[in-house]
């Protein structure tokens, strides 16, 4: 049975609205409180889950409302969470070296690069002429840039280099031999998270023939004959291979299974990996049938949130 609209801007367990920071910043608080203790650090949780959603609609000082579709204020709520929840995971399968891996400051900052991860792609002052997605090749060093003066200004300015950590949702970027183990946990986490949150998404194929085709355009990648995503149509095509070959092969080689984590942080069955196939499913149900109009969500952009 189709689920209805309103369910679409739900996480995978459908009890958090991703279009609301508050009840991300309640989700976040209640797994990081209970794992880490009533002192790991709300204050600073609450006014950058506030200063992201300030950033996207425009009202953050030196950077213009977002105008990507795909990438938006959901997609970063969405992270944010399903990095906390990781993270927990992380403590439950590791019980032993987990304090070291992952202390309370290193959760509290992977939580923060999982949220502003994308913060990049938002324009500053003065690239008004610009498209936001147009700046999708270089959009985790700028937001290295960004997180790196950002807390540099909290209370983790001593951690603010870890800023680095955000070049691992960068497809092509591969983690160095030497980081540091605790790096490395980390870094897996977030890239785990990144790619859970836009799988796991209910409205995921919808997303990727309305909203991603149209950021691949602006960087060249599609839009027109010859490029590697013509139409619509070929991205999803494309889409179980890229999966399959490359997202799913990176969770396994470079972040070590960490999305496995997950299960233990849900004690068992894991609604993020059953969201990820029921979508999986449902587009080779869409291209053995070679019916598109199986798809028939309706996505929206969320920027507009306090």
């Amino acid at each position: 049975m189709h689920r209805p609209a309103r369910n679409l801007q739900s996480d995978p367990t459908e009890k958090v609205d991703l279009t609301d920071p508050a009840a991300v910043l309640q989700a976040i608080d209640a797994v990081l409180s209970a794992r880490y203790g009533a002192g790991y650090g709300r204050p600073l949780l609450e006014s950058s889950i506030a200063d992201l959603a300030r950033a996207f609609r425009g009202d953050y000082p030196g950077l213009l409302r977002c105008d990507t579709h795909y990438h938006d204020l959901r997609h970063a709520l969405d992270t944010g969470l399903a990095m906390a929840r990781l993270i927990d995971g992380h403590a439950l399968a590791n019980p032993d070296t987990a304090p070291k891996d992952i202390d309370t400051e290193h959760a509290l900052i992977g939580v923060l690069l999982a949220l502003y991860h994308d913060i990049g792609l938002l324009r500053r002052t003065g690239e008004e002429h610009l498209e936001g997605a147009s700046l999708t090749p270089v959009h985790e060093a700028r937001g290295t840039e960004f997180m790196r003066d950002y807390l540099g200004r909290t209370p983790l300015a001593h951690l603010a280099e870890k800023a680095e950590l955000i070049m691992v949702t960068r497809l092509v970027w591969h983690m160095p031999p030497d980081l540091p183990q605790h790096d490395r946990a980390l870094a897996s986490l977030l890239g785990s998270a990144d790619i859970m949150a836009q799988l796991a998404d209910r409205a995921y194929l919808e997303k990727c023939r309305d909203f991603l085709f149209i950021e691949f355009s602006a960087i060249g990648l599609a839009g027109a004959p010859g490029l590697p995503y013509p139409d619509p149509q070929t991205l999803l095509e494309k889409t179980p291979a890229f999966y399959t070959d490359f997202l799913r092969n990176r969770m396994h080689t470079e972040y070590s299974d960490a999305d496995r984590y997950t299960r233990f942080h849900f004690g068992g069955t894991c609604p993020y990996e059953a969201a990820i196939t029921r979508n999986i499913d449902h587009l080779g149900t869409v291209l053995k049938n070679n019916d598109f109009s199986m798809l028939r969500r309706v996505p929206r952009k969320v920027v507009d949130a306090h």
